[in-house]
């Protein structure tokens, strides 16, 4: 997470300039490192630094599901991440396991999720820095992400979009997470899993 939180450092001093872009292009003009990414293009670099087997393990399982061609697939959605966890659910992977709601989510927990009724599948994908707070009803937790929305307690530059950090609320309904909001008591359908390196 040192690598990750060092980012979200120098994106608030000025020092890294971020936007939200599918790109996932990252580069430097004149002084700076310029950050485009979105969601899962932010988590696959971390991971790609941090834990590049783990990384691999994904891939693997999208290269065994996804309906196209190896050659075809540059990269990771948030449904892909969520597709993974969902499959090493019961017996876990080589090197992930499967977080259930009734475990206190720790720094560096992933949790991906997808849009419930809606068509393509989009979703998002954060990485945990701290949960909050916890009770029967909801977990609120503080993550790391590229984002359009805003957050609660944003820390994002003014225009706050791109890489920062945040808290979001999850709603719980018979202990599972039916829904998520970035700003209080606003909750939308999601579908959540979240995973944990090993």
């Amino acid at each position: 997470m040192q690598y990750l939180e060092k980012i979200v450092r120098l994106v608030e001093k000025g020092r890294i300039k971020t936007k939200y872009s599918h790109h996932n292009l990252i580069y430097r003009r004149q002084n700076h490192f310029i950050f485009s990414v979105d969601c899962s293009g932010l988590i696959e670099f971390w991971l790609s630094k941090r834990a590049p087997l783990a990384l691999a393990e994904i891939y693997d399982f999208v290269y065994r599901v996804r309906p196209v061609g190896k050659e075809q697939i540059k990269r990771l959605y948030s449904f892909d991440f969520y597709d993974y966890f969902g499959s090493i659910a019961e017996k876990g992977g080589q090197h992930w396991q499967v977080v259930d709601t009734m475990q206190v989510l720790r720094q560096g927990d992933i949790i991906a999720f997808i849009n419930q009724n809606h068509r393509g599948r989009f979703g998002h994908i954060a990485v945990v820095d701290k949960e909050i707070e916890r009770n029967s009803e909801r977990i609120v937790v503080r993550i790391i992400d590229s984002s359009t929305v805003e957050h609660i307690d944003d820390c994002r530059p003014s225009v706050k979009k791109g890489i920062g950090k945040g808290s979001i609320e999850l709603h719980l309904t018979n202990g599972k997470i039916t829904s998520v909001c970035y700003t209080p008591s606003c909750y939308k359908s999601r579908q959540v899993m979240i995973g944990r390196l090993k």
